[in-house]
């Protein structure tokens, strides 16, 4: 456990040294030439094209999709940008997304620390980002939104400013705050309160969750929220859950919801992980709960870096994709 908390307390270090990547085989991408980006991953490196095309939605006058499967929608074509990111390169339902797209001639572009995936990019000289190896892929994130934002900044001119990333993830208070999200997660089953705004972090939430502290986790998101969660509060045992409403910056829906829920006198905390841009307070927000899904690991006596039942599904994979080649 110790291990993996000390990756997570090192994110500064880590994003300073991926904020320096090279771009390999830059090409430039007239915007307006593009018919859409999709970002193809899953689990660790997906969350990362759940968190730049949010950001995008608001930013380019483009449709952009998530893709978290085998497949791609039938409307990415020749004229779609791709980014694909897998940490280890040997995701199979990235590798398979991938085969498409090669196929159907998109503009592709691709973030790993090695393996098929940039042994096919080098092949294709493709544009790529190697990140640094030697993470578990869940926290590995600050290399791959870093390379990520790299890659865009380059081959669309997206012009994120990276300047202040680092700082961030330098909160002398941010261990503590970790501790106190822990502590008050034991014993119930998290449910992530998230607006609709920084939606990816709620489902980094999930995640983190899920695979360090071997949980189920529920996350939902408002506005949505109001139009039927809201509802199933009315009568949830009070008992079984710990709810946990993330808020970017006070005011507005979060605030409503946490009033709500209290009202009905759930055991609930707000989180406010509002720290300026978009960017700084998804990593800011992932930060913490990275932390604290890992000391919630040690406080439920789990092995947090172990995940034997994902490496039991990537068995049915393997066998799964060649039955449907």
């Amino acid at each position: 456990m110790r291990e993996l908390l000390d990756d997570y307390l090192n994110w500064s270090s880590q994003l300073r040294k991926a904020l320096a990547a090279d771009v390999l085989d830059p090409v430039h991408l007239d915007v307006g030439s593009i018919g859409g980006i999709a970002f193809v991953g899953m689990g660790g490196s997906g969350v990362v094209g759940d968190v730049v095309a949010k950001y995008l939605e608001r930013e380019v006058a483009l449709p952009v999709a998530t893709v978290k499967s085998f497949t791609l929608p039938k409307y990415v074509d020749s004229g779609w940008l791709v980014v694909a990111i897998s940490y280890s390169g040997n995701t199979l339902e990235t590798l398979a997304a991938v085969t498409e797209a090669v196929r159907r001639r998109a503009k592709l572009c691709t973030i790993s620390s090695g393996g098929r995936l940039m042994e096919l990019s080098e092949k294709l000289g493709v544009p790529r980002v190697y990140v640094e190896r030697g993470h578990l892929p869940r926290a590995a994130l600050p290399s791959m939104l870093a390379a990520a934002v790299l890659l865009l900044n380059k081959l669309i001119e997206l012009k994120v400013s990276t300047e202040r990333w680092v700082e961030v993830l330098k909160d002398p208070e941010a261990l503590e705050v970790a501790e106190d999200l822990a502590s008050f997660l034991v014993g119930g089953l998290p449910v992530f309160v998230v607006t609709e705004d920084i939606y990816p972090l709620g489902v980094r939430a999930k995640n983190e969750v899920n695979e360090n502290a071997k949980l189920t986790c529920k996350v939902e998101v408002l506005p949505e929220w109001g139009h039927n969660d809201v509802v199933g509060w009315e009568s949830t045992p009070k008992d079984l859950v710990k709810i946990v409403v993330l808020r970017n910056g006070a005011g507005g829906l979060a605030d409503f919801a946490a009033e709500y829920l209290r009202k009905l006198d759930y055991s609930l905390k707000v989180l406010d992980v509002g720290r300026g841009s978009y960017f700084e307070t998804i990593l800011y927000g992932s930060w913490v709960i990275g932390l604290a899904s890992v000391l919630l690991a040690g406080l439920r006596s789990v092995d947090p870096e172990s995940t034997k039942s994902i490496e039991y599904y990537k068995q049915f994979v393997q066998s799964y994709l060649k039955f449907y080649a």
